[in-house]
């Protein structure tokens, strides 16, 4: 919760966040917040967070590094994988003690072999090292998420072949089916194994603590008078696609997404190491955000994964209607607060003709029950007095020729034949 706090304090200061950037070599060769007292002694108290998670770093390295030192490294046959994972996850962070670490990185070693502890834990360890002296990676376990595509942040020492001979001796699967995984958590720690190659192993059953509620300390923006919120959810793996969706939204929409701006390559506080903490701070952000909207559009670019499904039932659960883009797979789909749309042009459409603006193309979509975002009756549901459309067929609209999309446009009609191509061999 420290780590998650102290990035949220940096991300609700872009200035702040952009000067730690610049002092932790981003965006060429990032290295990791626990540096900054070592690169950056000014800045450790530029927010009581930061401050705060950065003390108790100094303090838990030492303290993890004596009792590794004393007692070697936890074995998961003898002491189990919770506390395997909470020592790895220190020693991870132990960056201002990168000598004494890697002192111990060879019982840790031999150790992985022997698979008494988790081979991925040690692959980290090692990689983490490696970039901190300026080396590349031995086992090509840190990766980012850029363009679409899986991103080595740092060089490979070596072939494919190579990495993955080094990562079988250690009980690794191969690099290729790790970067089938890239878009999800493949932290070895907690509720962040989430992969067949980093399997989640719950706690024994007992009773656990109720956890408390945190709110989100990073104020959001003010969305612009006379502007409609409209929350755009998608899978991270399509982000620059709707960045670029983000960028061609007509007036009056507004986008409250902030999760588009998470970007550990460029951002300190979406530092590549953070791991749960910044799926975390991600989750909040996107939770504050639906709810700070008064329409939700769902791209189905893809087969919807489990992050889409709990944005839309967010939006859903506080009232806020969902313009989803692809084929209908669930009951929920099928509610009449959701209005299903062939493409993203379409959504874009319908969330502009409930917002009162003009429709650029007389498209005829559907309102949903309660259009809270129309200035004038919809007609496209009895309940708001409407007939057979949600556009006000009062306002002028344009022929739908798509043909000769503007250059306005061309980005979102290219999403939108993304989304038809996915969706015309799409499953439920």
């Amino acid at each position: 919760m420290l780590l998650e706090s102290a990035l949220t304090s940096l991300f609700a200061d872009p200035v702040l966040d952009h000067r730690i950037g610049k002092a932790l070599g981003y965006p060429g060769w990032p290295q990791p917040l626990t540096l900054l007292p070592a690169v950056a002694p000014e800045l450790i108290t530029a927010t009581v967070l930061l401050s705060r998670y950065l003390s108790f770093s100094v303090q838990a390295t030492a303290a993890v590094v004596e009792a590794v030192a004393r007692h070697g490294w936890p074995r998961v046959d003898r002491d189990g994988a919770v506390a395997a994972d909470a020592v790895w996850l220190l020693m991870q962070h132990a960056d201002l003690a990168q000598d004494a670490r890697e002192e111990l990185l060879a019982e840790a070693t031999r150790a992985a072999v022997t698979r008494w502890i988790d081979g991925r834990h040690l692959a980290l360890l090692v990689d983490r090292a490696q970039s901190l002296r300026g080396d590349p990676q031995r086992y090509g376990t840190i990766v980012i998420v850029r363009d679409e595509q899986p991103r080595f942040l740092y060089p490979l020492d070596g072939s494919f072949a190579e990495i993955d001979q080094r990562r079988a001796l250690i009980g690794m699967p191969s690099l290729s089916e790790d970067l089938s995984h890239a878009y999800s958590p493949i932290t070895p720690y907690g509720a962040g194994r989430a992969t067949l190659g980093n399997p989640f192993k719950p706690p024994p059953r007992g009773v656990l603590p109720r956890p408390a509620v945190q709110a989100l300390n990073a104020s959001a923006e003010a969305v612009p008078d006379g502007a409609a919120p409209v929350y755009l959810a998608a899978t991270l793996q399509h982000r620059n696609e709707v960045r670029r969706v983000r960028e061609q939204l007509p007036q009056p929409l507004h986008s409250t997404a902030r999760w588009l701006d998470l970007d550990p390559l460029t951002r300190a506080s979406c530092q590549f190491d953070a791991g749960i903490a910044l799926n975390r701070l991600a989750a909040r952000l996107c939770l504050d955000d639906v709810r700070r909207s008064k329409t939700v559009i769902a791209m189905g670019m893809t087969r919807r994964n489990a992050g889409l499904r709990i944005e839309m039932g967010c939006a859903l659960a506080h009232g806020i209607p969902v313009i989803y883009v692809g084929q209908p797979s669930c009951s929920f789909d099928m509610l009449p607060e959701v209005v299903v749309v062939p493409d993203v042009e379409a959504a874009i459409e319908t969330a502009l003709s409930w917002a009162g603006g003009k429709a650029r193309r007389d498209r005829g979509r559907p309102g949903p029950p309660c259009c809270p975002l129309s200035v004038a009756p919809c007609r496209g549901h009895p309940r708001c007095g409407g007939a057979t459309t949600g556009v006000d067929m009062d306002r002028p609209t344009r022929s739908v020729q798509t043909a000769s999309p503007t250059p306005s446009t061309a980005s979102l009609v290219a999403c939108s034949s993304a989304v038809r191509t996915v969706s015309a061999t799409r499953t439920s």
